[in-house]
């Protein structure tokens, strides 16, 4: 009996023995050793189809574990750490990048890839301004066939010409009536040439009315921004507006603005703006929007057509001056703008939001201020027989950028037809590089 007591023990401790050790085999099993997570595996590798290829090119990786199996499907592809989708990649830059793979918590070592220019074995030049009128602007945009007959965008390293002189960046203003020759070069490679033509520029019978407005500001002034609010209503309001600002006792005034300022507010009152050079823009400006749109309704007997360009460090300006009837002793003044300037104003009005002073951080910045006349600044006379009905009056100007400017980006262009008493006909112009055709 008591035997057959010890055998049945026995059988019961040795059935827990067992069923604890199946235990301990069951949990080992859910979360296998190493950080190969349940996959098994140690460790991937990440290749790449092509070490070093040319830009433009796809490149395929495939990303393997250490028992050879292909996982690529499931893993994580990154190149330079961020990671792609699938697994193919085409850069769009040549350089270096690093490339690897995470997989079930496992990353591989990382590969790098080279991304080469292009080989380009012919060139062309591109335009879609073939056909353009004096005063316009032609851009050029040069592509580069590599031996792939893959084309690539190289404007910023090839060398274009026009009849045979460089032309410095990519864009022609055409000054002059005909045809001009354009070619392309890089390294030893030269393009087909292309033609642009250039007709003459036809003014209308009559032109669409504009109104100017002079600011006479400065940083010191409590009550500028009032001025400064409403020109922006304004601008709101219509495209017609032309707007100057002429500073006077800060770091923006200079000799073309203290000239104009002397025109415009011999007095000496702040703030003045003046509406088309001889009319008051009544207070409260910004309660008067409408006395200034109302100058820019309707049409005239003279307009402007403007364009401006930055060819290097160089400002070019084509301006012509049209008459639909005569006007003797007219007068052309241009002037060079830049806004987007940051200097501290003082604010003593309730406008924007009573900030004081006002600086960029609150949003406002000094805009349409006059740097440089490139004219006398209350303007040239016009030679009597270019302005009787019919009749234009072109100048080019190519000069050095201001050293007053700031930020060439920035730069705008404004022309003037002046009448008698410094009364302000006709105006255009805006952003350099901006072709505005009569008004």
């Amino acid at each position: 009996m008591k035997t057959k007591n010890i055998l049945q023990y026995l059988l019961v401790v040795a059935a827990l023995f067992m069923y604890s050790c199946s235990s301990d085999s069951d949990s080992d099993s859910d979360t296998p050793s190493g950080s190969g997570g349940q996959s098994g595996l140690t460790s991937i590798m990440v290749t790449a189809s092509s070490q070093s290829f040319e830009i433009g090119n796809t490149v395929t990786f495939t990303v393997t574990g250490n028992d050879g199996s292909n996982i690529t499907a499931n893993a994580t592809i990154l190149v330079n750490n961020s990671s792609i989708q699938g697994d193919t990649y085409t850069p769009s830059a040549t350089g270096n990048f690093e490339i690897k793979a995470t997989y079930d918590g496992l990353t591989s070592s990382t590969i790098t890839i080279e991304v080469t220019p292009p080989v380009i074995v012919a060139l062309r030049v591109e335009t879609i301004n073939t056909n353009i009128k004096v005063g316009d602007t032609a851009e050029f945009t040069v592509i580069g066939t590599n031996t792939s007959n893959n084309d690539y965008v190289v404007t910023e390293s090839a060398s274009l010409s026009v009849d045979g002189t460089p032309l410095v960046g990519n864009k022609l203003m055409a000054t002059t009536i005909g045809s001009m020759v354009i070619t392309a070069s890089l390294n030893q490679l030269t393009s087909d040439p292309i033609t642009v033509t250039a007709s003459e520029e036809t003014a209308p019978g009559v032109f669409q009315k504009t109104v100017t407005v002079i600011d006479a500001t400065g940083t010191w002034c409590q009550f500028c921004p009032r001025v400064s609010y409403g020109i922006e209503l304004v601008e709101a309001a219509t495209d017609k507006a032309f707007i100057i600002a002429a500073h006077s006792g800060d770091v923006m005034q200079n000799t073309a603005s203290q000239t104009l300022v002397s025109q415009i507010n011999p007095s000496g009152n702040y703030p003045t703006a003046i509406l088309n050079g001889t009319i008051d823009w009544t207070f409260p400006e910004p309660n008067n929007v409408e006395q200034v749109t109302n100058l820019a309704t309707g049409t005239t007997s003279s307009g402007l057509s403007v364009n401006s360009l930055v060819v290097g460090n160089n400002l070019k300006v084509y301006v012509s001056a049209a008459f639909a009837a005569s006007m003797p002793d007219a007068k052309l003044a241009v002037y060079v703008l830049e806004s987007g300037i940051d200097s501290p104003q003082v604010n003593g009005t309730s406008y924007y939001g009573g900030v004081n002073p006002l600086t960029a951080a609150d949003g406002f910045t000094h805009n349409h201020t006059l740097r440089s006349s490139l004219t006398a600044v209350l303007g040239d006379v016009i030679p009597s027989e270019n302005t009787v009905a019919g009749q234009k009056y072109t100048q080019i100007f190519d000069v050095p950028i201001p050293n007053n400017i700031d930020n060439p980006d920035e730069i705008s262009v404004v022309a003037m037809i002046i009448g008698n008493n410094f009364e302000i006909v006709a105006s255009n112009g805006g952003h350099v590089g901006v072709d505005k055709d009569f008004n």
